[in-house]
This record gives structure tokens, sequence and C-alpha cells, in this order.
């Protein structure tokens, strides 16, 4: 037995957290440039370890989402003080680690499938970019490039901007849509929690078939506000999310087709296990509004009952537009709320020392109400309600792969069934 490691380990078991952290150290990453690390640790140097601040410097690596893996642990120096390592597991392969791509198909829920080819630059110059493009025919035509920093400069100063091109046949109307959009957004952080964004899209909309052109060119300013405790954005155990968000539409052709939507959501996490269960039973509750104020034009209805929204409905197609018995479906304005009973199933883990991956299973209920006259007519409405099960893998380049199957209820009586997949979280 090691005597001398033995006995350099004691003073940690007897004093605990009483031992001074005097060196803070990261190893692991050879793509990934040790300031973009570097920021995200906050525990000080000459005080006393704090686990938990530990905990919350490795989770911030984790949310990163370019490492497979990141743990900590505290080692004892000869001076009876502590060094603070991170040992980070990074994927420096360039197919299947920084690059991913070549031709697949793609799914939209709205349109169907597609089929072409793109990729994803992540972590691009080892600076946490990430750099986009595709193309794609079928379901959705489609072409466009994205670039995102989510700290380029200052204090958490984030900078993302896309150009992009779609044709696609409308789900209900009975419109050809053509897009052509160049998006722009800058972001801060204001400490870990707070987010503010503001920015603007400038788009050219059109609607056509053969006897009808509609055109609409317009400038809309956006922007959001997040107040984010969760500890892990993949797969949170606890904290809170709440969002504030708006979107305007200001005509370019001076024909008063002007617009603004407020949107304002509410997500609470809450783990029911102990926090030595690796595998927890974690409880999801989410609350959304949409308010739609200004020109309400039938071609920006909303739809209820899809995977955003109510799940265990198909998407709307043309035959529930002109159903006048599904009207409950449309509308300018709504209201969510969803219930998620999460267990996971595998950690997170790195596959074969290169990917992160981990699944979680849960039961969901959701409810919601839409209408096209005015949003204080909402709690009149009869709900649209869905329920079943969602199997969420958190796997790398998407935030997470949701597989699920529900079933869509409306005035007690089960109307539709459906299978979802989404690359994000309902709640």
């Amino acid at each position: 037995m090691n005597w001398r490691g033995f006995l350099l380990l004691l003073p940690i078991f007897g004093m605990g957290q009483n031992l001074i952290v005097s060196e803070i150290v990261h190893r692991g990453n050879t793509l990934t440039k040790d300031y973009i690390i570097q920021r995200e640790i906050q525990h000080p140097l000459q005080v006393p370890l704090d686990s938990t601040t530990a905990i919350e410097d490795q989770n911030r690596l984790v949310n990163l989402g370019i490492f497979a893996d990141v743990k900590w642990r505290a080692i004892p120096l000869e001076d009876m003080t502590i060094r603070l390592e991170f040992e980070i597991l990074e994927n420096n392969k360039f197919f299947g680690g920084r690059f991913f791509g070549g031709p697949a198909p793609a799914y939209d829920e709205k349109t169907g499938w597609s089929y072409g080819g793109g990729g994803v630059f992540k972590n691009f110059r080892g600076r946490n970019e990430q750099l986009g493009g595709g193309i794609a025919v079928g379901g959705r035509n489609t072409f466009g490039i994205s670039y995102l920093n989510p700290w380029i400069t200052g204090d958490h100063v984030s900078l993302a901007g896309s150009v992009a091109r779609a044709d696609y046949q409308h789900p209900f109307l009975p419109y050809n849509v053509i897009i052509n959009t160049m998006e722009l957004n800058v972001g801060r952080f204001f400490g870990y929690t707070k987010k503010v964004s503001l920015g603007f899209e400038i788009e050219d909309m059109t609607f056509e078939n053969d006897t009808t052109r509609l055109n609409y060119q317009y400038i809309a300013p956006q922007g959001f506000f997040h107040y984010d405790t969760r500890d892990l954005y993949a797969n949170p155990t606890k904290g809170i999310l709440i969002k504030q968000s708006f979107r305007g539409r200001v005509d370019f052709k001076g024909e008063g087709k002007n617009n603004f939507i407020w949107t304002q959501s509410f997500s609470m996490y809450k783990r029911l296990s102990e926090i030595e269960n690796p595998k927890p039973w974690i409880l999801a509750l989410g609350f959304k509004t949409h308010i739609n104020l200004g020109d309400k034009d039938q071609q920006f209805l909303n739809t209820l009952g899809q995977v955003g929204s109510v799940r265990g409905w198909q998407y709307p197609n043309r035959l529930n537009y002109d159903d006048r018995d599904q009207v409950y479906r449309f509308g300018f304005h709504n209201m969510t709320a969803s219930a998620e009973l999460r267990k996971v199933l595998i950690p997170r883990f790195p596959l074969k020392g290169l990917w992160e991956f981990g699944l979680t299973g849960a039961f969901f209920f959701d409810w919601g109400v839409t209408n096209q006259t005015s949003f204080g007519d909402l709690l009149e409405v009869i709900p649209v309600t869905g329920t079943g099960v969602s199997f969420q893998f958190q796997i790398p380049f998407v935030p997470i792969l949701r597989l699920e199957y529900g079933y869509g209820f409306y005035d007690g009586k089960l109307v539709d069934k459906a299978f979802h997949l989404a690359a994000i979280h309902m709640i």
C-alpha cells in the first residue's frame, strides 16, 4: 500500500472542505482553447473547497455542448492544500467530432421528409463557435448557412446570424410558400442566469398558387430575456427557466400589415430521487402563452396539436382546416401547459470515449387552447389535450433527440394519435 498517498488523503477525510484550494487546473482538451474552459470555472483560489461550486463549474463546461464528458476531483498536495482538477474528454476527430455531416434525410413535422446534405462545424477553431450549412429537396426545398458564437467578445456577448431560402407546400392552406430571409442577433449574459438578446430578421415571403400571389416584405425586430437556473441544459434535474420574447413584423410595402407577437413561458424542474441516485425520477412542468397583436392575416395562423404544442396529434392538413368542427386547432392566440414525469434510464456517459450518450424515458400530459378572437377568451375554449410516452436521447450535435408517441383528445373523446420526432425539449 502507498502509505504516503494514504497520509495525504487523511486531511481530506478529516477536515473535508476546510482545505484551501491553491491550484485550479484542467486537462484533456487538445482542440478547445484554454481560455474557453477557464472562463467557465468560477471557483476562487485561496478559499476552502466548495463542492457545490465545483459541480456548478463542471455543469457549465458540460453545458457548452462541446465535450463528451467532464469530471472534477480534489487532489491533496504536500503543503496541505488542494489542487482542483477538471478532467475533460474531448472528441478531436474531424469527421464525427469537429465536423458532422454528409448526405442525409431531414424531417420536419410541418412539411415531412426532405433529402439532401449538409454539415455542422462544432467548436469551430476551438473557440466554441458553430458554423453550419445545408441544402435539401423534397418536403422542403431549402438552402441555408448559419453562424453562432456564444461569447464573441466582452463579457458573454454572443453573435448569431443566418441566411436561408425555403420553398414548400403549405400544410393546410392552398399555397406554395417561398421564403428568403436574413437574420442577425446579438446577446449578452448578465452573470450565469440572465441572458438578453436583440436582433432582427429581414424576410420576403410569398404565398402563391395558380390564381393568387400574396407577397409580404418586412423587417422583424426580435428579442428575448431568459432567467435560467437549470443545472444541465440537456436533461435538467433542478432549476427554473423563465422566457419573455417578442417578434414584430413591420411592413416594408406600406400596406399596414404590421404585427407584434409576445411569448411568455415558465418551466420548472424538480429531482424526486436522492442526489446519490444516478438514475433519478424528475418532474418537469411548463406553461406558455402566445399573444398576437396588430394585423391578423390567415396566412400567419398558428396551429394547436403537434410536437411543439400538444402532442398526440398529427400536424393539421387542409382537410382539418376546411372542417368547421376542427376550428379549435387554429388561432392567433394560444395557451399551453405540459407535465413530464421523467426517469433517467441511461445516465450520460462518453460512448467509446468519443461521444456523449444518455437516455431518459418520460410520461407526458399536454393541455392547450387557442382562438382567433381575443386572448381574454381563451379560458372559455374547450381544451385540446394529449398524453403518451417519450424517449429522450442525449447525443452529439443536437440539444436532445425526442421520439414520442401519444394520443390526442378533445371534449373527452379520442380524436387522433401520432408519432413525433423532435430535436429540442418540449419543456
